[in-house]
C-alpha cells in the first residue's frame, strides 16, 4: 500500500502493473479511482488466472500473462507503470525499462520496487539508459545488519518520445 500511497494516482489515468501477482496492488489503485484503467501483467499463467478470476473487471481491471521482456501493450498508453520486483528476474533490466518507457505517455511516471541487492548505482544507470533522465528514491528500507532491503524509485518519461531501439 505503500507505493500507492506515495504515488499520485488519479481518475481517468490508465496504469501498469508490472509482475502483479495475484493482482491486489492493480485492484487497490482502480478501487481508489474506479474511473481509469488497471492492467496486471505477471509472468506466471497461475497467479493472472487467480487474479482474473478473484478481481478482473473486463474494459476497467485486467490481467494478462507476459513473457518477462516484451510488455503486451501498445506504445505510449499508460500514465503509470509500476514495477514491483520484476526486475530481479529479468535477464536484461535495461532492456525491460526501455520497454516500460515504451508503454508510458510522454510526461508519465514509472514507480520501481526492487529489493536492494546491489550498489543503487546500477538502477540509476539502467534507468538513464532506458531514457528516464530523472529519477529519485522515494523510500529505502533496509534489513538490520544492512543486509538487503528495499527501494522505491520515481522516475518521469520524457515529455518528447525518445527513440528506443525495440527489445532483442
Amino acid at each position: 500500500m505503500l507505493l500507492l500511497d506515495l504515488a499520485p494516482i488519479r481518475a481517468w489515468e490508465r496504469f501498469l502493473f508490472v509482475q502483479c501477482g495475484d493482482g491486489w496492488i492493480a485492484e487497490e489503485a482502480w478501487r481508489r479511482v474506479l474511473k481509469g484503467f488497471a492492467c496486471g501483467l505477471d509472468t506466471t499463467p497461475g497467479h493472472v488466472a487467480r487474479a482474473s478470476e478473484l478481481r478482473g473487471v473486463p474494459g476497467k481491471l485486467e490481467f494478462r500473462t507476459w513473457d518477462g521482456t516484451r510488455l503486451p501493450c501498445p506504445s505510449q498508453s499508460f500514465h503509470r507503470v509500476f514495477s514491483t520486483f520484476a526486475l530481479e528476474r529479468c535477464a536484461q533490466p535495461g532492456a525491460l525499462l526501455r520497454e516500460m518507457q515504451r508503454a508510458l505517455l510522454p510526461g508519465g511516471e514509472l514507480y520501481v520496487l526492487e529489493l536492494q541487492q546491489e550498489p543503487d548505482e546500477r538502477l540509476v544507470a539502467a534507468l538513464e539508459e532506458a531514457g528516464f533522465s530523472e529519477s529519485h528514491e522515494l523510500i529505502r528500507r533496509v534489513a538490520p545488519a544492512g543486509r538487503g532491503g528495499v527501494i522505491l524509485r520515481a522516475c518521469r518519461a520524457p515529455v518528447e518520445p525518445v527513440a528506443v531501439p525495440p527489445a532483442a
